[in-house]
């Protein structure tokens, strides 16, 4: 006989009759509906949350590649006699200026693509000594766009031309390499600039998150970005070059100056209302545009009579000017 426990057939065979057969149920639509609306609320609650934890992450990942931007501006320093990169090297003719990159030879390189070499990062895989050669991307040499991420802010991370870039310099002050006239190659309107001319390096602003001449504008009258645009109105138009807040509108400089009428870029609050900020001695903060002296006209444009106490060499609230000194 076989040792195998055998369960008698009756206790499957349907129940004693005058006992209720309970059979599972599934749930109602109306049951089902309340599931649904508290699933959903519970997302609306998540979502801002979680938008603003990704906003915040892309803050701190922009402000990582400001802090590299020190090191390397630091080594480049080092290398180049004390001297600061200008903001871009000026257009003589289609083939000049031109620069070593990271052991390539770049035509107009931008002070980022100028740091290269000491921040250890290519910036672009294919640079070219002039303007009228493109690359194998059949972007032209002056208006390359940057390969790796570490130049471009992770929050604006289509912004890639080299012109309209995500990073803009304090050019006025630090490095501008613009000529006085047109017609002659030397000298420049200000650069080159010494560190050792800068009074206050915690307190002078080199490097920031930029928005462009769209700053110019209302903000309803602001475009969106477009890789190799020149217009005003866009977000990124000359982004390379960070205007400060104060500018003298007759004897000045400005980043749209062939503009007509001259437009001006500004720092660029696109952190949660917020800019991104590396400072001449390294250290790399969170400012709103109020902090670094802009002032904002009643239609929501950047003013040009803003405080330039953070910009200057100095520690003084003036516009540059060619008879700026020191």
């Amino acid at each position: 006989m076989s040792s195998q426990l055998r369960i008698p057939f009756r206790y499957f065979a349907d129940p004693p009759r005058g006992r209720l057969w309970i059979r599972p149920r599934g749930f109602t639509l109306i049951e089902l509906l309340v599931v649904v609306g508290v699933i959903a609320l519970l997302i609306s609650i998540l979502l801002p949350t979680l938008g603003a934890a990704r906003q915040q992450a892309r803050s701190v990942q922009c402000l990582a590649h400001l802090h590299v931007f020190g090191q390397g501006m630091s080594i480049y320093v080092n290398e180049h006699h004390d001297g600061l990169p200008p903001g871009r090297l000026p257009k003589i003719d289609d083939c000049n200026s031109w620069a070593m990159i990271y052991g390539r030879v770049k035509y107009r390189p931008t002070f980022l693509s100028l740091m290269s070499g000491a921040v250890g990062l290519p910036p672009f895989s294919d640079p070219k000594r002039c303007k009228t050669e493109t690359d194998m991307f059949d972007e032209a040499g002056d208006r390359q766009n940057y390969e790796p991420a570490n130049y471009v802010c992770p929050s604006v991370a289509h912004w890639t031309d080299e012109r309209n870039g995500a990073y803009g310099y304090n050019y006025h002050f630090l490095g501008n390499s613009r000529l006085l006239d047109s017609n002659v190659h030397n000298p420049y309107k200000n650069w080159p600039v010494l560190l050792t001319q800068i009074r206050y390096p915690g307190r002078v602003v080199m490097i920031g998150d930029c928005m462009g001449t769209a700053a110019a504008y209302a903000p309803m009258d602001r475009w969106e970005y477009a890789n190799n645009a020149r217009d005003a109105e866009r977000y990124g138009n000359e982004g390379f070059n960070l205007d400060p807040p104060r500018i003298d509108p007759v004897n000045g400089e400005i980043a749209g100056y062939k503009h007509s009428p001259p437009v001006r870029s500004a720092a660029d609050p696109r952190h949660r209302g917020k800019t991104n900020i590396l400072w001449v001695d390294g250290h790399a903060k969170s400012h709103t545009l109020k902090e670094l002296g802009y002032v904002t006209n009643p239609d929501g444009s950047i003013g040009l009579d803003g405080d330039n106490a953070s910009w200057s060499t100095n520690g003084r609230d003036v516009g540059w000017t060619p008879s700026y000194r020191p």
